[in-house]
């Protein structure tokens, strides 16, 4: 990067003058901007994802993962016994949700979670965790949608076990 101005020793020679002052202003009241209602957003995802994991939980077998564990409000990871986390990333996806699977920490890798796996889950419920993140446009008619959504894919899975088990 070459600079526009000459000078500026104490800007490693990237830019001359003094102190960004303005921008570090700038940079102050954005922060203090952010936080003012974060612990209020925070509470109001908990209250979501709690929702969210109660209509889950309403299928018959259906796990959800660190259930009473400290964690973050806005991040679910869930499964139940049986779904291949691929068909229900489609299924999601097909009704308009964004979903991921696996844990975080594994996102992109073909392998069951590693963390998973030291949390004691075997691989077939591994493979089949569906992780879905909030943010702050998060609604309850966006809980509703997904809650809706979920049903279809685990009733079409229950509907597939009654039939092989037939």
């Amino acid at each position: 990067m070459q600079p526009l101005l000459r000078g500026g020793g104490q800007e490693l020679n990237r830019r001359a003058g003094t102190e960004n002052v303005t921008g570090i202003v700038g940079f102050g009241a954005a922060v203090k901007a952010a936080l003012e209602g974060l612990e209020d957003d925070a509470i109001r995802l908990g209250r979501l994802r709690n929702r969210l994991e109660g209509g889950l939980r309403e299928t018959p077998g259906a796990i959800v993962f660190s259930d009473g564990a400290p964690r973050l409000p806005n991040t679910t990871l869930f499964t139940v016994p049986g779904l291949r986390a691929e068909t229900a990333v489609i299924g999601f996806d097909l009704a308009g949700i964004a979903v991921s699977s696996g844990s975080a920490c594994s996102s992109g890798k073909v392998q069951p979670s590693h963390v998973l796996h030291a949390m004691g889950l075997g691989r077939e419920l591994a493979q089949g965790a569906v992780r879905l993140s909030l943010g702050w446009s998060t609604s309850e008619t966006d809980i509703e949608m997904t809650l809706k959504a979920w049903r279809k894919l685990a009733d079409a899975l229950l509907r597939g076990e009654r039939r092989n088990t037939a």
